[in-house]
C-alpha cells in the first residue's frame, strides 16, 4: 500500500502538502507545477485518494481496510473495558465510512504467519490491538507494512515503535491511590497481577509515603478473570489473614469478583472492608454496594485507534504517536 510519505519522499515536499493536494484537491498549498508533479506520482505509484463530498464533508475513506485483534482470552464479555473499546472503533469506522475488514476475538485460533497471512488476503492496511503484546505477531506485521496501533494496554507492554492509545495506568494509579484512598486510610490491600503497572504503583506508593508493604494484603492473581478472582479471595479469606480497610483491585471484574467473596463468606462492603475498581465498566454502577473505581474512558480510546489507524494507513504520521487520555475517580457506595 503506497503512503503519502511515500509520494511526499519522491516529490520533496511534506506529507501535509500531498495529503492537501491528493485529499482534499487543495490547490492554494504549492505551486501548478507542484500540484502536477503531485497527481503524477499518485497515479504512478497507485495512491488511491480520499476525497471531499460535495458538501464539503470527508467521504467513505474505501482505500482503506482495517482490523482489530483481541491479544487476550475473556477480554470481549458485554460491558467489559474491552468491549467498551471495540464499540468505540467500530462506530468511529462507521462514522468515516471505513471498512472494518476482519475481527479476530480468539487470538489462539491463529500463529502469527497465519494472521498476517489473513490480514494481506483482505488487504487490510492497519490492525487495532487491543489487550495483550506479542512482539512475534507485531514484527511480522511491520515486516509486512501493516501498521499496528495498540489500543489501552499498560504500557511497559508496549514495544518501542508501536503506536498507542490509551490511558498512563503506572501514572494514574499513583495519583489517585495517593490522593483518594493512601491519604484516607492506614492499610490498603491489593487484589490482581502482580506484574502489571497498577500494582508497581501500588508498592511504590508505600515507599514513597512512608507506609510498611504488607504482603499478606495481597491477593495475586494471574489474569483479570471475575471467578477467578472471587476464588482466589474466598480462599484468601480462609486462610484467616486480617482485612485491610480497603482493597484495590486491579479492574473492576476483578473487583466484582471479590465482591461476591466478600458477600458469600459473610463480609459486608463497606462496613467491614472497603473496596475500589479500575476501568469504570458498565456493571460496576449497577452491583450492590456500586463500585467506586478509576474510569477509563474506553470507547474514546476505541475511537482514536480509528484515527490513529488511518493516519498511519495514509502515511500522514511518520513517527510513533502516544495518545494518553485522562483518567477519572468515580465515588459510589463501595468506598
Amino acid at each position: 500500500m503506497v503512503r503519502l510519505k511515500d509520494i511526499a519522499k519522491k516529490a520533496n515536499v511534506s506529507v501535509t502538502t500531498i495529503s492537501k493536494v491528493v485529499n482534499y484537491n487543495d490547490t492554494s498549498v504549492c505551486s501548478e507545477e507542484t500540484q502536477a508533479l503531485i497527481w503524477s506520482l499518485a497515479e504512478e505509484m497507485g495512491y488511491k485518494a480520499r476525497r471531499m463530498d460535495k458538501n464539503g464533508s470527508p467521504g467513505a475513506v474505501t482505500a482503506y481496510k482495517l482490523a482489530y485483534v483481541i491479544g487476550m482470552p475473556n477480554y470481549v464479555l458485554s460491558g467489559t473495558y474491552t468491549y467498551q473499546i471495540i464499540q468505540g472503533i467500530e462506530k468511529e469506522a462507521f462514522r468515516l465510512g471505513v471498512t472494518m475488514a476482519f475481527s479476530c476475538l480468539n487470538l489462539s485460533l491463529y500463529t502469527a504467519r497465519s494472521l498476517c497471512d489473513k490480514l494481506l488476503e483482505m488487504e487490510v492496511t492497519a490492525v487495532i490491538w487491543v489487550a495483550g503484546s506479542d512482539e512475534e505477531y507485531f514484527s511480522l506485521l511491520r515486516q509486512n507494512n501493516i501498521h499496528v496501533v495498540i489500543a489501552g494496554i499498560e504500557q511497559n507492554m508496549l514495544p518501542d515503535d508501536v503506536d498507542y492509545v490509551g490511558v498512563n495506568f503506572y501514572a494514574d494509579t499513583l495519583y489517585w491511590l495517593r490522593t483518594e484512598i493512601f491519604n484516607r486510610f492506614d492499610r490498603i490491600g491489593f487484589i490482581g497481577p502482580s506484574s502489571q503497572a497498577r500494582f508497581e504503583a501500588f508498592k511504590d506508593l508505600h515507599l514513597l509515603m512512608g507506609r510498611t508493604f504488607e504482603p499478606d494484603t495481597i491477593v495475586e492473581l494471574d489474569d483479570f478473570d471475575m471467578e477467578k478472582a472471587r476464588a482466589a479471595v474466598v480462599k484468601w479469606i480462609n486462610k484467616g489473614a486480617r482485612l485491610p480497610e480497603v482493597f484495590f483491585a486491579a479492574s473492576d471484574a476483578i473487583a466484582i469478583g471479590a465482591l461476591s467473596a466478600f458477600q458469600m463468606m459473610g463480609i459486608s462492603v463497606p462496613e467491614q472492608v472497603k473496596l475500589v475498581g479500575f476501568d469504570n465498566i458498565e456493571v460496576a454502577g449497577y452491583v450492590s454496594p456500586g463500585l467506586t473505581t478509576i474510569s477509563v474512558p474506553a470507547f474514546q480510546i476505541g475511537v482514536h485507534s480509528v484515527k490513529a489507524a488511518l493516519s498511519k494507513s495514509k502515511g500522514e504520521l511518520d513517527y510513533t504517536l502516544h495518545h494518553i487520555f485522562q483518567t477519572d475517580f468515580v465515588i459510589r457506595e463501595s468506598l
